[in-house]
C-alpha cells in the first residue's frame, strides 16, 4: 500500500471532472480506476493488469456476487411482465375510469403502489396512459409529467423493498462500509438513513400540493401558465399482433413485443404481489431465532440474501404462470433476456464503483482525509457540504446511480474524520443523487419522459428546475439543522 498522501485523492480527482465533461459516468470510473491503478504499480504498462486485478478482488466477493445477480433477475422479471402486456394490461384498466382532473391526479400517484419497481418501469406504464387522458381532459403535460416524475426517483428512493433501488444502495452502503472499516449490518443500516433523505421527502411533499390544489378551471387546466402548447392528438392503442419483426424497425424487440402484447393487469400484479410476499417471508424467516420479535428478526436477517431469492423465485413461478397463461415459451425468453441485458449498465457502473473504492482504500483515501482534510470542514457542515456537491454532480452527469457510487465512500471518510453520523451522510449521498435523477436533462427518466409525452427535453427540464432549486436549498438546511445534533 502507498504512504497515505494526497496522491490518493486522485481516483476521484480524476473520476469527478471525467465524468462531468464527458456527460457519462462509466468513463469517469475507468479513468478514475486507471489512475489509481497506475499509482499502486507506478508503471503504465502493469496499470491494466492491476486494475483487472481490483476489478476481480471486488466481484469475487460473496456479498458482491448476490448483488449482481439480484439486478439481472430484476431485469428479468421486468422484462417478463412487459412482454406478458401487463404493462398494457394496467393501461386498459386505468384509462377509461379516469374522468376529471382530479382524478386524474390521484390515479397518478395511487398507481405508483404497482410501479414503483423502477423509475424507468413506471415512466413507460403510466406516462403513455397520462398523455392520453391529458389530450381528453385538457390537461396541460408539463403537470403530468411532474407528477409522474416526483413520484418516480424521489418516491422509489424512499422505498425499503422490492426495488432495483433497494439491491443497488444496499450493496453500496455494504461495500462502503466495509471499506471504512465499520462492522454492521447494511440493510438495518439503509433503513435507519432513508428518513435522511430530505430532498426526496421536500420534493414529494412539494408534488403533492402542486398536484391537489385547487385548479382554476372547470376544465381541468392546470393554474400554472407559459409551459406551452398542448400536444397534437395521439392515436391511442398496441398495435396487432404480426410473426415477424420488421428489419427496418430501429427499437429494440421487448419494446415491440410489449406494444403487441395482449394486455393483462394480472400479468403485473401476480409477480409484484409475490415479489413483496415472498421478500418480507423470507426476510423475517433468515432473521428468526428463539426469542427475537418480528422486528429483531428483520434488523438481523441477511436482507441481501433473502431479495435474491425471493426475486429468484418470482422469476421461476411467474414463467410458470405465464405458461399456464398462454405465453408463448420464445416470447418470454425474449423478455427474459432482454430485460435482464438491461440492467447490465447499472451492473457494470457497480462494478466499476467497488473497484475504485477498493483502489482509494488501498491508497490509504480513508487515513489521509482522516489527517488532513477532515479537520478543515466543520462537523455540521459535512452533510450539507455532501448534499449540495452530489447535487451538482448529478446533475451534470444525469446519474444518481453514479453520484451515489462516487459519492457514498467520499462522504463516509469525511463522516468518520469528523464523528458525523453516517445515516445522515449517506440520506445526504442518497438526497443528492435522487435530485440529478429527478431534474436534470441528461437523467434517463427525464429523457424517457420526455419521449413518451412528446415534449421537449430541455423545456420539461426547466419545468422541474425551480421546484427542485426550493426544495435542494430547504434540503441544504435541514442537513445543516440536522448536523448540530447528529
Amino acid at each position: 500500500m502507498i504512504h497515505p498522501g494526497w496522491l490518493s485523492l486522485l481516483p476521484f480527482a480524476v473520476v469527478i471532472p471525467v465524468s462531468m465533461i464527458t456527460r457519462q459516468v462509466i468513463p469517469g470510473l475507468i479513468a478514475g480506476l486507471l489512475a489509481g491503478a497506475f499509482l499502486q504499480t507506478g508503471s503504465l504498462f502493469h496499470m491494466f493488469d492491476q486494475a483487472l486485478t481490483d476489478l476481480y478482488q471486488e466481484m469475487q466477493v460473496t456479498g458482491n456476487l448476490h448483488l449482481v445477480v439480484f439486478l439481472y433477475l430484476f431485469g428479468v422479471l421486468v422484462g417478463l411482465i412487459r412482454i406478458t402486456g401487463g404493462v398494457h394490461g394496467i393501461a386498459t384498466w386505468l384509462e377509461p375510469r379516469i374522468r376529471t382532473a382530479r382524478s386524474a391526479y390521484a390515479i397518478t400517484w395511487l398507481s405508483s403502489l404497482a410501479t414503483f419497481m423502477a423509475p424507468d418501469f413506471r415512466i413507460i406504464t403510466v406516462a403513455p396512459i397520462m398523455k392520453e387522458v391529458g389530450r381528453r381532459l385538457n390537461i396541460k403535460p408539463y403537470d403530468l409529467a411532474y407528477a409522474i416524475d416526483v413520484t418516480s426517483t424521489p418516491l422509489i428512493s424512499l422505498v425499503p423493498i422490492g426495488t432495483a433501488f433497494v439491491g443497488y444502495m444496499v450493496g453500496l452502503l455494504a461495500v462502503s462500509l466495509k471499506h471504512a472499516g465499520v462492522a454492521t449490518n447494511a440493510y438495518p443500516f439503509f433503513l435507519t438513513s432513508l428518513p435522511f433523505n430530505f430532498f426526496a421527502v421536500v420534493i414529494l411533499i412539494a408534488g403533492a400540493l402542486r398536484s391537489f390544489r385547487v385548479r382554476r378551471s372547470a376544465h381541468g387546466i392546470s393554474a400554472d401558465e407559459g409551459d406551452g402548447p398542448l400536444p397534437e392528438p395521439v392515436v391511442s392503442g398496441a398495435p396487432d399482433a404480426v410473426t415477424a419483426i420488421p428489419e427496418d424497425d430501429p427499437r429494440e424487440p421487448l419494446d415491440i413485443w410489449s406494444e403487441r402484447a395482449k394486455p393483462s393487469a394480472l400479468h403485473l400484479v401476480f409477480p409484484i404481489v409475490l415479489l413483496l410476499i415472498l421478500t418480507f417471508v423470507l426476510t423475517y424467516l433468515n432473521g428468526s431465532a428463539p426469542q427475537r420479535s418480528v422486528l429483531q428478526a428483520f434488523l438481523h436477517a441477511d436482507a441481501a440474501k433473502a431479495m435474491i431469492t425471493a426475486i429468484f423465485i418470482t422469476v421461476l413461478l411467474s414463467l410458470v404462470f405465464y405458461l399456464f397463461r398462454k405465453q408463448e415459451i420464445g416470447r418470454l425468453m425474449i423478455g427474459a433476456i432482454s430485460g435482464g441485458n438491461e440492467m447490465m449498465p447499472v451492473i457494470v457502473l457497480l462494478l466499476l464503483v467497488w473497484a475504485v473504492s477498493y483502489v482509494s482504500t488501498q491508497l490509504g483515501f480513508s487515513q489521509y482525509i482522516t489527517q488532513t482534510v477532515g479537520h478543515l470542514i466543520p462537523k455540521m457542515l459535512i452533510a450539507p457540504s455532501i448534499f449540495v456537491l452530489g447535487s451538482i454532480l448529478s446533475y451534470f452527469i444525469g446519474s444518481s446511480f453514479g453520484t451515489w457510487g462516487i459519492m457514498m465512500p467520499l462522504g463516509f471518510t469525511l463522516g468518520l474524520a469528523m464523528h458525523a453520523s453516517l445515516p445522515l451522510i449517506a440520506g445526504a449521498v442518497f438526497a443528492g443523487g435522487t435530485l440529478g435523477g429527478f431534474a436534470s436533462p441528461l437523467s434517463d427518466n427525464t429523457v424517457a419522459m420526455a419521449t413518451v409525452m412528446k415534449l421537449p427535453v430541455m423545456k420539461l427540464a426547466r419545468s422541474l428546475l425551480r421546484s427542485t432549486a426550493i426544495a435542494g436549498a430547504i434540503s441544504a438546511i435541514l442537513y445543516g439543522v440536522a448536523g448540530m445534533f447528529a
